[in-house]
């Protein structure tokens, strides 16, 4: 958990952000230097790639990896900005970063592997991604075997998190009908979806079983407009968020707002959903991060405001 020094005084050092983890000293916390750079901003560009028609997650190193960009490593207060993605197999990662954004983006041409993640960052903010890339559809819960060709299915892996990425916000964002967002394990905690719009497809979160659950706690998905919804043939007509199934476990996440295609989850079953509300139409306000924005600022900032 990255973050920046306010103060230190004797043995009591203050921190800029609040701590998203109990700290126990049963656990040997430590704290150490963390090396990086800081003020590196991608912006106005486009990167066209080259990836498959026929995109298998997991076909081969091709499929998965042939078109990877740009990544943003151990950076802070920086960002991409009005940057364009065409045919690539991951379009963008924060890795090992801190206090970052990345907002203003579109993905087209063929369908890929990934889109826009915090990976193992913090406080990683996500907006205005429009994610629309064309491919065939994937049929089974590994991604191998394909179905008809469709626009607008979507990088397999929506935008979201990976490994331990804390705090970060996706919001305003719009990922494709055959996907959802992603949430590829390794300890990533504490994620907000907020006021986005895409498919609810099972099996696109990620994650190696070595490296599961998929999301620990305090997933929090606000207001969200489902474009498809499906579910496993196991579930039993049941959105499921901790499976038998070794390949898909979340922490139950905490559920406000929904339109667009229904859903059904077990609201009764604690390990399925620790809160849930307002399943049939959105909530007051439409985003929890711009609420929270007013009440920490008392406003929400022009560039907000401006890619609404």
């Amino acid at each position: 958990d990255y973050h920046q020094v306010k103060s230190v005084s004797s043995n009591t050092v203050t921190f800029y952000e609040p701590i998203m983890r109990k700290v126990e000293a049963k656990w040997n916390w430590k704290i150490q230097k963390y090396p990086h750079y800081e003020n590196v901003g991608v912006e106005d560009l486009k990167f066209l790639g080259h990836s498959k028609e026929d995109f298998k997650h997991h076909g081969s190193a091709y499929d998965d990896g042939g078109f990877k960009p740009v990544q943003m490593i151990r950076l802070t207060n920086s960002w991409m900005r009005r940057v364009d993605f065409e045919s690539v197999s991951e379009a963008h990662s924060f890795v090992n970063s801190a206090n970052s954004s990345a907002y203003d983006i579109e993905i087209s041409g063929n369908r890929g592997h990934s889109a826009i993640r915090s990976q193992a960052s913090s406080r990683i903010f996500i907006g205005k991604v429009y994610d629309h890339s064309n491919g065939r559809i994937a049929t089974d819960s590994g991604g191998q075997n394909l179905g008809d060709y469709k626009e607008g299915v979507g990088q397999y892996h929506g935008c979201g998190v990976s490994k331990q990425s804390m705090g970060a916000v996706i919001w305003n964002v719009r990922w494709g009908d055959d996907s959802c967002f992603e949430s590829h394990a390794t300890q990533p905690r504490a994620t907000l979806i907020d006021n986005c719009t895409g498919g609810f497809v099972p099996w696109r979160e990620g994650g190696d079983e070595v490296q599961l659950p998929n999301h620990l706690n305090d997933l929090t998905i606000w207001n969200m407009n489902a474009t498809v919804v499906s579910y496993d043939s196991g579930w039993n007509g049941k959105w499921v968020w901790w499976s038998t199934n070794k390949w898909w476990k979340n922490l139950p996440p905490i559920i406000v707002g929904w339109s667009g295609k229904s859903i059904t989850f077990d609201t009764e079953d604690t390990k399925q959903i620790k809160y849930c509300e307002s399943l049939n139409a959105p909530v007051s306000p439409l985003s929890l991060y711009e609420a929270q924005l007013y009440e920490r600022l008392g406003y929400v900032p022009t560039w907000l405001n401006a890619l609404k």
